[in-house]
């Protein structure tokens, strides 16, 4: 009886303890701030979506009349040097218009139209090569672009140094803060981060033609984190 006296004891002493922990934290005196980094960098990939579109009355020959412009423009892009690796098909459509009736006897007026559509996601490793790329694809036969979207490769490091000037501008306005409100600042009780990107604006339309220009631009890699001190 005596033994379980005793560890009966420990237990209510390790529950006071437990306790009294929990609720000197939730009296502690808090002061929470956000900051925000930002870190330009330069493109070094795109991706791009091309199309190619063909029609007939004929579902079979549309099939196969898009197959032959898709064949075509892949070619166009292996011999450009993009890696086999780097394209993947991604939509492939047969459909058909509907049939249209005259409004006075209600007969057939012409036959429906097929329409064939398959679409290639293609990576750029290189930027520069991207108005030469979409040159060749349009020449052998590409009569569409769909998408088209700078990215960095590897961002970690520029994600690194946003979230290093993100902590130094919530460090710089919690000292501002403190200061102003006459209190000491303690420790760093919590630490919330998150990241995002601010991409170019989106290319609508392209014109091509010999060499088109496209221009990457900057991107802007974003951190911002909230920092919860301690303050006396």
């Amino acid at each position: 009886m005596k033994k379980v006296n005793t560890m009966l004891l420990a237990f209510l002493l390790l529950l006071a303890a437990s306790f009294s922990v929990s609720a000197s934290e939730e009296n502690v005196s808090k002061l929470i701030v956000q900051g925000e980094g930002k870190v330009s960098a330069v493109p070094d990939m795109a991706t791009v979506v091309l199309g190619v579109e063909a029609r007939n009355a004929s579902a079979l020959v549309a099939a196969k009349e898009n197959a032959r412009l898709m064949n075509e423009t892949i070619s166009a892009l292996l011999s450009s040097g993009i890696a086999s690796a780097d394209i993947q098909t991604s939509h492939f459509s047969l459909t058909s218009l509907p049939q249209e009736e005259t409004k006075a006897s209600g007969e057939m007026q012409k036959a429906p139209e097929f329409i064939a559509t398959s679409q290639v996601t293609v990576r750029l490793n290189n930027t520069a090569d991207v108005g030469r790329v979409l040159d060749a694809a349009a020449a052998a036969g590409s009569n569409s672009i769909k998408d088209l979207n700078f990215d960095i490769r590897n961002p970690q490091p520029e994600k690194d140094r946003a979230l290093t000037l993100a902590i130094a501008d919530a460090r710089r306005k919690a000292e501002v803060a403190a200061e102003a409100a006459g209190v000491e600042l303690g420790r760093v009780l919590e630490i919330a981060e998150g990241y995002g990107y601010v991409t170019p604006a989106a290319k609508s339309a392209i014109q091509f033609d010999v060499a088109t220009p496209v221009q990457p631009g900057e991107m802007e890699v974003t951190a911002s984190v909230t920092l919860t001190y301690e303050v006396s």
